[in-house]
């Protein structure tokens, strides 16, 4: 039997908490940019980077914590600002950092976008709940009181790599490009579909998400590297099968995920393609060289 009375109000609640701690600014991917420079050979080259200020916390790599803004007194445990004055979270675009990363080497983790961390969404981070009438706070059966995880794809430092081609993502070879910007095209494509079930369809739905994500790991290093901590993530959360809302709760944190790592996708398809189309300009500036290098030579057998 599902528990319910008091415990669904506050668990309502609570995930509302959870949802307002990941509104944070984030970038556009098909919006992103990196400058290219054409040298004195008519090459075109990646340009230097040069940190950019972070347009989400204004350089300061802080930003105002949603969550306890939005509930100051309703919510006592916060993974974000941490309960403490004034009342800050690091700014999840920069990873604290104040300046924007150059894109080719860094970007925002598969795993938990950002945060550093898994949110429990049994307790939406609260690390336990009232259940049915008992005055007593009870600990989370699922995340034990602690209201999260560090997120295990980036090892709680928020940034990763992008794809992993040879030599490297900023001097692949167009063919590679070609066939990595399919293969991640077919993927967001299909988390795009991907509408789980929670409850006896959770398990078959997790697995179906974990073979989406298997299919592109080997492009993605960060992506492998999130497998296992996301399906570990979601069997915790089936101790909160006992609740009121509970398959709701399961198919929107497989939801969540399947759009944590779609944003990342769409992130390196944007580099792959601005990749691509650096290697186009080359392409076509050397042959024009080679049309003209073919005009002189004509012209001197005249």
């Amino acid at each position: 039997m599902h528990s319910n009375l008091r415990f669904w109000s506050v668990f309502a609640l609570l995930l509302l908490c959870a949802f307002a701690s990941a509104q944070q600014k984030a970038l556009i991917p098909e919006k992103l940019e990196r400058p290219t420079a054409v040298d004195d050979k008519g090459v075109t080259q990646w340009a230097e980077h040069k940190a950019e200020q972070c347009p989400a916390c204004v350089g300061k790599g802080k930003v105002k914590c949603t969550t306890c803004e939005r509930y100051p007194d309703e919510v006592t445990q916060c993974l974000d600002c941490k309960r403490a004055d004034p009342r800050e979270a690091t700014c999840r675009m920069c990873a604290g950092e104040g300046t924007l990363p150059d894109p080719l080497e860094k970007t925002t983790c598969p795993g938990c976008s950002g945060a550093s961390f898994l949110i429990c969404n049994v307790c939406a981070g609260a690390g336990g709940m009232h259940i049915g009438g008992a005055k007593q706070r009870s600990k989370c059966p699922a995340c034990g009181g602690d209201g999260g995880w560090k997120c295990g794809a980036c090892d709680g430092k928020r940034l990763v790599e992008g794809a992993a081609l040879k030599p490297s993502l900023k001097e692949a070879k167009d063919k590679d490009l070609q066939k990595a910007l399919a293969a991640t095209d077919a993927v967001i494509e299909q988390l795009s579909k991907f509408e789980p079930k929670g409850g006896p369809k959770a398990r078959k739905d997790m697995k179906a998400l974990v073979k989406l994500l298997e299919s592109v790991q080997s492009t993605y290093p960060p992506i492998k590297r999130s497998v296992k901590p996301l399906d570990d993530f979601m069997s915790k959360m089936y101790a909160g099968s006992q609740f009121q809302g509970s398959e709701e709760n399961e198919a929107a944190t497989m939801k969540n995920m399947a759009e944590r790592v779609t944003y990342y996708l769409k992130l390196q398809k944007r580099m792959i393609e601005l990749a691509h189309k650096r290697n186009e300009a080359n392409a076509q500036a050397a042959a024009g060289c080679a049309a003209d290098g073919k005009a002189g030579k004509d012209d001197k057998g005249k």
